[in-house]
């Protein structure tokens, strides 16, 4: 199944999204973890901040006017660092309005997305300090939640102005309702992230919904860029971000570090928040291509299994010419699942376009069709021929 990190140590260990793969009424089970708190004073902490040359991104936006919707355990809208960025929400399994986190998970997401601090240079500052928070929560105190509450707080969140969706946490299946939820958010002109996953908590593939053509999916590096051997890997990875050893906030006011994907999809969703901001006009699809259009190539040259198109570059995003694009350059979430070759249910059409590829009629290939006509008229005369030789023979025998 899946998870958002490996445990670090600040100053006592803060525990994450900590599963495995499961099924509950066939839906995926995600599981998210708590974080315990720390000491406060810990922006000298927030290494990545450097790493994504935050101060000098901020000159250019902090993400004002944009809504990002945490899609997670709720978010703790009472933290110093997020008081006042949290609006009203909505709870698929409990009766608040998302502005409570019981586990901590979400509330560490929100932190490094639109963590504001407090005083002068204390707390956490996230990457798009002035963007609101939407807070769906999809899972319980424990963590768990399944594909269907996730896939039903996508849509909320959608239909309730979400700009960007952040999905940090996933599951190793394809679910329909999942599936649906994210061509209903891509298809409204709304930025999806999601986390890749952790090896460290036994995920092997890139999981869902990151695995979805057009979600842009995020994998770690560490504070030298380089590829954490926690997160996953795959063809579907777009761009890398910090994910290792990462300072956020926690629900009792205080802080945690951790490490994990769940904490580099937020910080690309921060991304995604800057650009829309600085870039009103630009529709979904252009806000995905210049994040992945600037990031630092790693790795193999070109897009790779680890780095996908490179680490985020914030700064570079918002000022680089990039010229427009008309299609996802990740692709398209489509609701229906791939058909076996050449099938073609009852009543369908044959043509290009329909659910039987070009050439294929009822499974068989059109160029036999000729054949088949003219075996079935050479058998039909000679079963017209044997007919009537036999009503001719029994009219003699009389």
């Amino acid at each position: 199944m899946v998870s958002s990190g490996k445990a670090g140590r600040f100053v006592r260990p803060a525990l994450w999204f900590l599963g495995t793969a499961a099924a509950v009424n066939a839906a995926a089970v995600f599981v998210l973890p708590a974080r315990p708190a720390v000491a406060d004073n810990v922006r000298a902490s927030q290494w990545h901040l450097l790493s994504l040359d935050v101060a000098k991104t901020h000159r250019v936006s902090r993400g004002k006017g944009v809504t990002v919707a945490v899609i997670d355990s709720g978010v703790q809208a009472s933290h110093p660092d997020l008081r006042g960025s949290v609006v009203r929400g909505r709870d698929f399994v409990g009766d608040t309005d998302g502005r409570v986190d019981r586990n901590g998970h979400g509330t560490g997401v929100a932190a490094l997305i639109a963590g504001h601090g407090h005083g002068t240079g204390d707390g956490a500052l996230g990457l798009a300090p002035r963007a609101t928070i939407l807070p769906v929560r999809v899972s319980n105190p424990n963590g768990k939640y399944t594909s269907t509450a996730a896939a039903q707080g996508v849509r909320w969140a959608v239909d309730h102005g979400a700009d960007v969706i952040n999905m940090s946490g996933g599951a190793s299946a394809d679910d329909p309702a999942l599936r649906g939820a994210v061509a209903y958010a891509q298809a409204r002109d709304v930025v999806v992230v999601a986390s890749a996953g952790n090896t460290d908590q036994g995920d092997r593939r890139v999981l869902y919904p990151a695995a979805y053509p057009g979600v842009v999916a995020v994998s770690a590096v560490d504070g030298t860029d380089k590829f954490s051997p926690d997160s996953v890997r795959g063809p579907r990875v777009a761009l890398a971000a910090p994910g290792v050893r990462v300072v956020t906030a926690t629900t009792d006011g205080g802080y945690a570090i951790g490490a994990g994907t769940s904490d580099a999809a937020a910080l690309v969703s921060g991304a995604a928040a800057l650009v829309r901001a600085e870039h009103p006009d630009l529709d979904a699809t252009n806000v995905v291509n210049r994040l992945i259009r600037t990031a630092e190539d790693r790795g193999p040259s070109g897009r790779d299994p680890r780095y996908g198109f490179g680490t985020v570059v914030p700064v570079a995003a918002l000022t680089a010419d990039v010229p427009r694009v008309a299609e996802n350059p990740l692709g398209t979430t489509t609701v229906s699942a791939p058909r076996r070759h050449g099938f073609r249910p009852p009543g369908a059409s044959g043509t290009p376009g329909g659910d039987a590829e070009p050439g294929v009629v009822s499974g068989l290939p059109a160029r036999l069709l000729p054949a088949l006509v003219g075996a079935a008229a050479v058998l039909l005369a000679c079963l017209s021929v044997a007919v009537g030789w036999m009503v001719t023979a029994r009219r003699r025998s009389r």
